[in-house]
Formats: C-alpha cells, sequence, structure tokens
C-alpha cells in the first residue's frame, strides 16, 4: 500500500471513530412505566439517572413512550430516563392504574436517581386546591428528606392551543411555592403550544409528537438558563 493510501484509510477510519463517539454521547437508556424498554447503549451505568413522574402528558398518550418530552430530554442529555407517569394521574387524581403522583414519589425513592423531573397536571382540574396543595408539598418533602442529594426539578403544567383555564395558574404557583420550599428548581415553560396548529392529539388533550418535541425543547431550554444542562 502506498504512503498516501496508508494515510487516507488511516484518517477514514479516525473520522469513523469520532463520529461514532459523538452520536453515542447523544443517546439515551429509557425506562417506561408502560413496560417499554430499549437495550441500554454500552456505558448507561455511568450515565445520569433521572426519573420522571408525571401524568398521560408525560407518558406519551397516544404515541410511542419514545416520543413523550421526558424522553426527549433524554435523548438531548445523555440521561438514563425511568418514566413512572402514568395516564389519569396527579396530585390528587387517581390515575387508570390507580395511583396518584405520591405513589410514584415512593417508587422514585427507591431508584435512587441523581435527578427527579416532575410536572404539575390538568387532571387535578376541578379538586380541592387545597388537597392539591397539600399532597405537592407532602411531595416534594418526600423527595427530599429520602432523596437529600437529589436534584428535584417541577415543570409547570402544560396546556393544549388555547388559554389555559384559571385554576391552573394556582397549581402552576401553588408548585413553584412547594419545590422552592424544598431547595428545588422549578421550570416555568408558560404555554408552548399556545395558539400552534398540529400540536394536539384529536382528543384536544394530548399531544401529537410535533407537541411532545416543542414541550421538551421548552423544558430544555428553562434547564438550560438555571444551568442544570
Amino acid at each position: 500500500m502506498s504512503r498516501l493510501r496508508f494515510a487516507l484509510v488511516c484518517l477514514c477510519v479516525a473520522g469513523a471513530a469520532v463520529v461514532g463517539g459523538l452520536v453515542a454521547c447523544g443517546l439515551g437508556s429509557v425506562t417506561s412505566a408502560k413496560g417499554a424498554t430499549p437495550s441500554p447503549t454500552e456505558g448507561a451505568s455511568s450515565m445520569r439517572t433521572v426519573v420522571a413522574i408525571g401524568d398521560s402528558i408525560m407518558d406519551g398518550h397516544g404515541l410511542d413512550p419514545s416520543q413523550a418530552w421526558p424522553v426527549q430530554l433524554a435523548g438531548y442529555n445523555g440521561w438514563r430516563m425511568i418514566n413512572l407517569a402514568t395516564d389519569g394521574a396527579g396530585f390528587v387524581s387517581v390515575g387508570d392504574n390507580g395511583t396518584i403522583f405520591a405513589d410514584q414519589v415512593d417508587e422514585a425513592v427507591q431508584l435512587d436517581p441523581q435527578s427527579v423531573i416532575l410536572a404539575g397536571s390538568s387532571n387535578d382540574l376541578g379538586e380541592s386546591e387545597s388537597a392539591i396543595e397539600k399532597s405537592m408539598v407532602s411531595a416534594m418533602d418526600t423527595l427530599h428528606s429520602k432523596l437529600p442529594h437529589t436534584t428535584i426539578i417541577a415543570v409547570s403544567p402544560v396546556w393544549n392551543e388555547k388559554q389555559q383555564p384559571s385554576q391552573l395558574d394556582l397549581i402552576d404557583d401553588d408548585l413553584a411555592s412547594a419545590v422552592k420550599a424544598v431547595g428545588g428548581h422549578y421550570i416555568e415553560i408558560g404555554q408552548p403550544l399556545l395558539n400552534k396548529p398540529g400540536m394536539m392529539q384529536g382528543d384536544d388533550v394530548h399531544p401529537t409528537a410535533a407537541g411532545q418535541l416543542v414541550i421538551a425543547a421548552a423544558v430544555q431550554e428553562g434547564l438550560r438558563k438555571q444551568h442544570l444542562v
């Protein structure tokens, strides 16, 4: 082999290794409460483990679980995501599997993650405001006391393409106060789907895959602004 050809071969091999390494850095490992557990990427044990607590919007209702916005965050940041979110659940609202967020909190404690991310839920609309606030405070206190070294992140509730109802504003405010009281972080994403067509599925409750991406991008920007990523 000529010196020139040998040099070109070496350059191609080195370039492929660099590209492969960059691609690998963008991958994450995901476990879903729905039972979807893709094969973990090599070296997953060294990844940051993040647990998601939430409702059907966070579990990607009507979509492949990999399209849910917490899973998109895992892909952006190379996290190992364990998504405990389930349809119908809220701080007070009982989910389809008979649990509320407090039950997901208890499960998260057993997993001992580096971070927990959760969001307020429209499932709690119509519930007693005092009961919602009490459940929020209890959830945050449990996470803080039993996972003292875990980063706690709360995200404002997601609504559809219309103006959100006033009770959701109250849920937003109460959640912000509850997480900040234990030294956690609050990510206010506003209404990223407002007046944007094609963001909601036919039920006008659950985001489309495109809507999930918009939410993920908004949360990622909020994390970036607080230097959490």
